[in-house]
């Protein structure tokens, strides 16, 4: 489907509105090719140059994605082992205190995601760049500062990438070990990959974009950092073009294929898994770009931050930011859809844009798929769940329930569902159902939500109300329904619906906080309901879902917990039709 830019375009125009970076470049990305472009400003304070997707900035921190895949790299190549003490490759760490008498040892893995309990060193890290390896030696021997035990949490921390760069160097260097990180990602990496506008030291090249600085008497170019001990954590400097062309290798690691990678696809998907948890946030937008109720668990990968969205799933992503400099990488795997942007101002990058814009791109396409986007996410297994979302229907709708006929047929059942619900049970169950709601009508199996890869529940109409059936796979190499769940929901009686609008209108406390969020909207086909006088329906208010029962004739309304909000939105969607 094509993508509807123009509110990408204004997130920009508006971020470079505020005057924190002489100029500033954006790119679309899918996959890694660009679909849409933008720039403002100048790459320098003459103003008669815009910056373009072949402009090379620093990335600063974006670098350490770089470092982690050539860690990963040489542990592909049985040259270092993560869980391996960092002291085993940097000889100077062997006399390091630990934090405590019983502290675990510091691994390469627990500094790859953030975990070893070095405390946070921006902005102090950014100016040991240009430290040589010798430099950097005699800091180590010196020791340095740690406020945690290793292991148990999370702080962001320059030195660990400057750390793992000084491993690289150990183990590629030989008798020149000075620079050998670099070497490593600009030979492994960067020329595989065709990033021929990304380097460390990108010289006096024509496309090189200044940084700037912005003082009490306006701006100021900020002069080159030439690279060092510390440029594995924030040393590269690249174009939107090359960017795009390393998050397209991310989104690819989940795509089926040879894509000639130099990293392999198991470790890229490696790094784009959250590793440590960093925090969990709610949020709550009644208005803006992108209203809604959701939250988030962000955390670090290896060289990545990833994020856990409840509404959009997974999204990766990285900022950069440095003295002249700010930039940033977003993107959504499923989709493959991300946002690239780079400036030349001091810590100036359009961080909050690029996400943003990323996440409204995604909404769209995942919007354009209809009902079929709940089904989209499960993918290894979704011919067979089709399949057995047919069959358990069609079993429902024509199983005699007086005759003799076995239910759960070996073929397609797995052994222990006779065992969990006899034959005789079921055939009660079956009657039940059908007094309440009829034979389910003959018509194809709609659309489905997964709650996990081998579950699926699909919204089925019958004639006096539906089914909500659920099947869940067996692990067998030929997998079989190994739960079927049919529950029968009669057809809400007006009454009850009446009272439930009756109860939206009132001046209740719930109610009132209800409106205030948006303009009730009430789903009139019951979530649950036993035909008669208890009901429970859903409703939706701006960003929020309801649960509004109805029981004797008195009414109790609710939030919804936003874990449910996808299944939430499906039932909604079926329902309404």
């Amino acid at each position: 489907m094509s993508l509807e830019t123009g509110v990408v375009d204004e997130l920009f125009a508006r971020r470079f509105d505020e005057g924190l970076t002489p100029g500033l470049v954006y790119a679309v990305v899918r996959d890694g090719e660009l679909v849409h472009t933008g720039a403002f400003g100048s790459v320098d304070l003459d103003g008669t140059t815009p910056p373009g997707v072949d402009s090379v900035f620093r990335i600063a921190s974006m670098s350490k994605s770089f470092t982690a895949a050539a860690l990963l790299l040489l542990r592909d190549r049985g040259l270092v082992d993560l869980d391996e003490t960092v002291a085993q490759y940097v000889p100077e760490l062997v006399d390091q205190p630990p934090y405590s008498a019983d502290s675990p040892a510091v691994t390469l893995r627990l500094l790859l995601t953030m975990a070893a309990g070095l405390p946070t060193d921006d902005p102090w890290g950014d100016r040991q760049e240009s430290l040589s390896y010798d430099a950097f030696g005699t800091f180590l021997d010196g020791g340095f500062a740690t406020g945690r035990e290793p292991g148990t949490g999370f702080e962001y921390a320059n030195l660990g990438y400057a750390l793992l760069g000084r491993v690289i160097e150990n183990v590629t260097g030989g008798d020149t070990a000075e620079g050998a990180n670099r070497r490593f990602v600009e030979a492994e990496l960067l020329a595989p990959l065709g990033m021929t506008s990304s380097a460390y030291d990108p010289g006096d090249r024509a496309d090189r974009v200044p940084g700037h600085v912005k003082r009490s008497d306006g701006w100021h170019e900020v002069a080159p950092v030439p690279p060092g001990a510390f440029s594995a954590m924030g040393g590269l400097h690249s174009s939107v073009t090359d960017l795009a062309r390393w998050v397209g290798g991310f989104t690819a690691a989940f795509r089926p294929g040879r894509d000639g990678h130099p990293l392999s696809k198991a470790s890229r998907r490696e790094m784009q898994q959250l590793h440590r948890v960093a925090g969990v946030e709610g949020r709550l937008a009644v208005w803006g770009a992108e209203p809604g109720l959701g939250a988030v668990a962000t955390g670090y990968g290896y060289g990545l931050m990833v994020d856990h969205d409840a509404r959009l799933g997974q999204i990766v992503h990285h900022s950069g930011g440095y003295p002249g400099y700010g930039s940033r990488m977003v993107w959504h795997p499923a989709t493959g859809l991300g946002v690239v942007t780079l400036s030349n101002g001091t810590y100036a990058g359009a961080y909050e844009q690029a996400m943003t814009a990323t996440r409204l791109l995604v909404r769209q396409v995942l919007d354009g798929q209809g009902t079929a986007r709940w089904s989209a996410p499960v993918r290894g297994l979704r011919d067979r769940l089709d399949e057995a979302l047919e069959h358990a229907v069609e079993r429902l709708r024509t199983f005699d329930t007086e005759g003799e006929e076995v239910f759960a047929d070996p073929a397609r059942f797995a052994d222990n569902v006779p065992l969990d619900v006899p034959d005789a049970e079921r055939r009660v169950q079956l009657r039940e159902a059908r007094a309440k709601v009829g034979l389910p009508l003959d018509r194809p199996v709609g659309a489905s939500w997964s709650r996990a890869m081998a579950h699926a529940l699909v919204v089925v109409p019958a004639e006096r109300g539906r089914y909500d059936v659920e099947v869940l796979l067996s692990p067998e190499a030929e997998p079989r329904l190994q739960a079927l769940r049919a529950t029968a929901v009669p057809d809400a009686p007006e009454a009850l619906v009446a009272l439930a609008r009756e109860t939206l209108a009132g001046d209740t406390a719930e109610a009132g906080v209800l409106r205030a969020l948006g303009t009730p909207e009430l789903v009139p086909a019951p979530v649950m309901c036993d035909g008669e006088g208890t009901a429970e329906l859903l409703v939706s208010a701006g960003p929020t879902w309801w649960k509004l029962v109805v029981a004797d004739g008195a009414t109790t309304l609710a939030p919804h917990p936003t874990s449910a909000y996808e299944r939430l939105e499906y039932l909604a969607a079926m329902l309404l039709g």
